[in-house]
């Protein structure tokens, strides 16, 4: 059983300022979008067909008219994107770094003279009791570069 399409009743005023978003020349292609959709549901038409009619998914048209119908307009704004959290904080950049700093041979990496990322992402994950994780290569090299650390000049 399919899900029903949420109604959608639109005032004058909210009416006529989706239609100036579709017309706007400087409006971004995202707000012309939205507003169709919003239009075309007010009119009654069914998803699938406001869909096939604008070229996009099903599912992206019942996520604005829904969206439309909790917030109205502003419910139409992108909303902000939170970066995902840090899964490696200031300490263990820090001990990272000071790793980095360390002649590989002195903690029983190889006969080595210099780390490579690659190295000491390997290093690192070898050995748990650090507590530092298992960061990838680019991991690394990212907590290096931030820190302005050039491995082939240690």
């Amino acid at each position: 059983m399919g899900r029903h399409a949420t109604p959608i009743t639109l005032a004058p005023e909210e009416r006529t300022e989706l239609e100036r978003r579709v017309r706007a020349r400087t409006s971004r292609q995202q707000e012309a979008l939205r507003a169709r959709i919003v239009l075309r549901a007010a009119r009654g038409e069914r998803n699938s067909a406001i869909a096939a009619s604008l070229g996009c998914a099903r599912h992206t048209v019942q996520h604005w008219r829904d969206r439309f119908a909790a917030g109205r307009l502003a419910g139409l704004r992108d909303r902000p994107h939170c970066p995902p959290p840090r899964v490696y904080g200031p300490d263990v950049q820090a001990q990272i770094v000071l790793l980095a700093c360390q002649k590989p041979a002195d903690l029983g990496w190889g006969g080595q003279t210099h780390w490579s990322i690659e190295d000491l992402a390997q290093y690192i994950r070898e050995h748990p009791e650090l507590g530092l994780g298992s960061p990838s290569k680019s991991t690394v090299g990212t907590i290096l570069q931030a820190a302005e650390i050039r491995l082939a000049r240690l």
